[in-house]
C-alpha cells in the first residue's frame, strides 16, 4: 500500500469531545443517531454506506443472500493525457453569437460542443456475495432489523430463523485499512454460508490457501461507449481484493468450492476481512508503466491485522472514527412527540407518525413520512449528522478527493 503521508488530523482533547450517552444521562430528548429499516434494501439508495476514506461498501441486508458492493477510490477509467477541448474557443464564439441574436434554444444546443469528449468515470471494485442456507428464506419478518449507527460507523443486520437469532456487523476501519464483517448465530454451530468475490469489470478470482479469496482485475483505459463490452477495453488501472475468512475455534469447518468460493459449515461465528489495492501511481503515470503490484500490496496490508481479534479491530476503528465524529454535537428543541408507540391514521399510510423516540420498530422512512405532520427536530439532527458521517467515511488525509457520490458507486457507466 502506498505511503499515505502525514496524518493531518489533530487529535482532540478529551474535554472537547462530545459523548452521546451523556445526553441520555442528562435527560436529553434526542433519538439515537441511527438510520433504521425493517427489511432488506430493494434499491441501491436504500443500502447502508460504510467507508474508511479509501474503501467503501454498500450493505443491502439481504437474508438468504447478501451483497456488499465494494469501491476503492483510485479506480477510474482513463489514462494520463491532454484532455483540452481544442474546439471550445470556436464553439464559444458560435454560442455567443446565437445569444446576441436572441436564439437561446439554438445556443443551448450548440453549447454541448463546449464539453468536448465525455469525461472519464469512477468505477466499482466488485461485490462480496454471501449465500445462506435455504432455511433463511423462512425467517420471521417481524424480527428483522437493519441499521446504520452513526455514532459507531457500524452497519448491523439482525433477524431470526426459528429459535436462532443471526447477527451481522460491518465496519470500514481507517487505521487498519480493512472492511470487517462479523456474522454470528445465537446457537452454537448454527452458522453455515458460502462466500465469493465478483465484479462487473474484467477479473479472475481464485482461492489462496484454505481461507482466502483473491480477485484480480482491471479498469478500462477509456470510458466505454454503450456498444462496447467492458472486457474489450482493459488496459487501465489494475486492482486486487483479498478476502480473509476466520471462524470460531474448535467448531466449524471451511470447504473450498470450485477454487472460487469458500463454504462455512457448523460454525458459531465468522469474521471476514476485505483489503484491496490498485496500481494507481499518481495522475502522471500510465497504468502500463506502474510498478505497483496490487495483489502483493493487499496481502502485505493483511498480514499485520490477521492476528488481531475482532474486538481489537473494532476498538481501533472506534477510537479513530469517534475522534472526528465526536467533535460536534447538535441538539435542537425538544420534539413535540411524546413517548408512545407508532400510530397510523386510518386515512392513509402516508400519514404515519410516531409518538415515541424509544420504539426501535419505527423505520427512518416512517419518520420521514411523519415529518409532514410533526416536524420532529431529532430527524433534522439525524440528517445533519448523517452528512458529517458520509464526509468522514468517504475522504481522509491521503485519500482521493470525494467525488459526487463520495466513494460509493455501483455502475461501470455512472450517469454523473
Amino acid at each position: 500500500m502506498e505511503d499515505r503521508g502525514l496524518d493531518l488530523v489533530r487529535r482532540s482533547a478529551e474535554k472537547d469531545l462530545w459523548n452521546p450517552s451523556s445526553m441520555e444521562a442528562d435527560g436529553g430528548s434526542s433519538k439515537p443517531l441511527k438510520i433504521t429499516f425493517n427489511g432488506p434494501a430493494k434499491h441501491w439508495t436504500d443500502a447502508l454506506p460504510i467507508g474508511n476514506g479509501r474503501l467503501g461498501a454498500m450493505v443491502w441486508g439481504g437474508v438468504a443472500s447478501e451483497t456488499l458492493m465494494l469501491n476503492e477510490d483510485t479506480l477510474w477509467t482513463g489514462t494520463p493525457g491532454n484532455y483540452t477541448n481544442h474546439n471550445a474557443p470556436e464553439a464559444l464564439l458560435e454560442v455567443r453569437k446565437l445569444v446576441d441574436n436572441g436564439k437561446y434554444a439554438e445556443a443551448t444546443e450548440t453549447a454541448i460542443k463546449l464539453t468536448g469528449n465525455p469525461a472519464e468515470v469512477y468505477q466499482l471494485l466488485g461485490d462480496i456475495k454471501l449465500e445462506f442456507d435455504a432455511s433463511h428464506l423462512t425467517y420471521a419478518e417481524e424480527t428483522y432489523h437493519r441499521e446504520l449507527d452513526l455514532d459507531t460507523a457500524t452497519a448491523r443486520v439482525k433477524y431470526s430463523v426459528g429459535d436462532v437469532e443471526f447477527t451481522r456487523e460491518h465496519f470500514a476501519s481507517n487505521p487498519d485499512q480493512v472492511i470487517v464483517t462479523k456474522i454470528s448465530g445465537s446457537k452454537l454451530g448454527s452458522l453455515s454460508f458460502s462466500v465469493s468475490l465478483d465484479s462487473k469489470l474484467l477479473h479472475r478470482s481464485y482461492i489462496n490457501g484454505k481461507n482466502q479469496i483473491i480477485m484480480e482485475g482491471s479498469c478500462p483505459d477509456k470510458r466505454i461507449p454503450p456498444a462496447m463490452d467492458a472486457n474489450d477495453n482493459t488496459k487501465g488501472i489494475k486492482f486486487s481484493a483479498v478476502l480473509d475468512l476466520q471462524i470460531s475455534d474448535g467448531r466449524g469447518v471451511i470447504h473450498v468450492l470450485d477454487d472460487k468460493k469458500l463454504r462455512v459449515e457448523g460454525s458459531d461465528w465468522a469474521v471476514l476481512l476485505l483489503v484491496a489495492s490498485s496500481s494507481f501511481n499518481g495522475p502522471f503515470t500510465m497504468p502500463s508503466d506502474s510498478k505497483r503490484n496490487p495483489t502483493s500490496e493487499s496481502l502485505m496490508s493483511l498480514k499485520p491485522i490477521r492476528d488481531l481479534s475482532y474486538s481489537d479491530l473494532y476498538a481501533h476503528h472506534l477510537n479513530d472514527y469517534q475522534n472526528l465524529f465526536h467533535r460536534l454535537s447538535m441538539q435542537l428543541a425538544k420534539s413535540s412527540i411524546s413517548d408512545g408507540p407508532l400510530r397510523k391514521r386510518s386515512s392513509s399510510a402516508t400519514d404515519l407518525y410516531l409518538e415515541g423516540s424509544k420504539n426501535d420498530t419505527v423505520s427512518t422512512a416512517e419518520r420521514v413520512k411523519s415529518f409532514q405532520t410533526d416536524e420532529d427536530p431529532s430527524l433534522v439532527e439525524l440528517l445533519f449528522q448523517y452528512g458529517r458521517y458520509l464526509l468522514i467515511s468517504c475522504s481522509r488525509p491521503g485519500t482521493q478527493v470525494a467525488n459526487l457520490q463520495g466513494i460509493w458507486n455501483k455502475d461501470i457507466q455512472p450517469k454523473w
